[in-house]
């Protein structure tokens, strides 16, 4: 299925893969210099894992900060914009591009001095490849012993479309990242009727906004300094917005938000509500599962819960090991080796943009990374 029904005579200079925030970026900057570019997307429209996601899901940034270049996304939709309006933004921004929907793209391969993407419907060859299928494409999920016998429901988050589904069921929230604590806030607010947290590590929890500023918007200030003193800034905002949570059973981590990103691509979670439901005693912590029996689950300290649902906020991989992981491109994480806007080391021609997390907002680093690539594209093009 065709977004636009031209075809290029040519084989397209650029292929990017994936019509998100970061691919449609990098298609408009290549655009804007001249280059032309088509734009592959498994799903049927763009935005895919945008709406794939439940409906009440809001941007942790800024409006202005988490806008594509050009096109802002208008004040009505509010500082903090939801799924909707964010997906209803990357349409407009993709009306002038050319997209291709209802394309997978299996594997991607050397051919002479270029590439070739193979799909589902042909093969396309290119000079260079532009793989943008997002940092959070894979839901992760553990694979607890006992999981096969297990009789009660288990889902990922990534499989939930309305929070509100949830009212009145006993809950067992499995991770207490980013997702998980912005996710236990919903869960109170929809009205379930019991709400377990299992935590394995602390996160870093700062407040959406302090002292009236969005704390993307303080993190950018705050960019400048050394980590050692981001980290402290950072460690002060959490004491005094959220303040203690070890009573709760939410310690004080042991290194930093910024370190941790850094050493680990973990970021912070931010809260929308969840550390006044937990000191209300509207969500309990537990420790982390240990194993699962029949309809229990029996926790490392060896009690045990029976839930009516485990929902995982367990996070997310690349998944990139299928289209490139024979390449060389990638870390033991399955991670792209190479820097934002840089091309992937002993493979000229392939490039990666949206796979490195920021404390500040990661939709803000997507116009940048892509000019940085449509520039050098465009350089070795002449």
């Amino acid at each position: 299925m065709l977004n636009r029904r031209r075809r290029n005579r040519e084989p397209p200079v650029v292929l990017v893969v994936g019509a998100g925030s970061a691919g449609l970026c990098t298609a408009a900057a290549l655009r804007r210099r001249g280059v032309p570019a088509v734009v592959l997307e498994r799903g049927t429209a763009v935005g895919a894992s945008w709406r794939s996601r439940h409906e009440e899901l809001r941007l942790n940034t800024d409006r202005w900060l988490s806008s594509l270049p050009r096109v802002g996304l208008p004040r009505d939709a509010g500082r903090f914009v939801g799924r909707d309006d964010y997906i209803t933004h990357l349409e407009s921004f993709s009306r002038e591009l050319d997209v291709r929907t209802g394309v997978g793209v299996q594997r991607v391969e050397r051919m002479g001095s270029g590439w070739v993407v193979c799909t589902d419907v042909r093969e396309w060859p290119a000079e260079h490849v532009v793989v943008a299928t997002g940092n959070e494409r894979v839901p992760f999920r553990p694979e607890w012993p006992g999981r096969d016998g297990f009789r009660t429901e288990i889902r990922h988050v990534a499989e939930l479309r309305r929070v509100a589904d949830l009212a009145g069921r006993r809950v067992l929230l499995v991770g207490a990242g980013n997702s998980g604590v912005d996710m236990a806030g919903q869960l109170v607010d929809a009205g379930v009727d019991e709400l377990w947290l299992s935590a394995r590590t602390p996160p870093t929890i700062l407040p959406l906004q302090f002292a009236g500023l969005p704390m993307d918007l303080v993190a950018m200030a705050a960019r400048p300094l050394p980590e050692r003193v981001r980290d402290l800034i950072a460690a002060r905002v959490s004491s005094v917005a959220i303040g203690d949570l070890s009573a709760q059973g939410l310690a004080t981590p042991s290194i930093g938000p910024y370190r941790k990103l850094r050493t680990t691509g973990v970021t912070v979670a931010v809260d929308r509500g969840f550390a006044r439901h937990l000191r209300a005693g509207r969500v309990h912590v537990v420790p982390e599962v240990q194993r699962l029996d029949g309809e229990r689950v029996v926790l490392r300290d060896g009690s045990t819960l029976d839930p009516d649902l485990v929902l995982l906020a367990t996070g997310y991989r690349p998944g990139l090991e299928p289209l490139v992981g024979h390449l060389g491109v990638l870390d033991r994480q399955g991670r792209p080796l190479s820097g934002p806007g840089r091309p992937a080391p002993g493979a000229p021609g392939l490039w990666f943009v949206g796979y490195w997390p920021h404390l500040e907002g990661a939709l803000r680093t997507h116009p940048g990374d892509a000019r940085r690539i449509a520039e050098r594209i465009r350089r070795a093009g002449r």
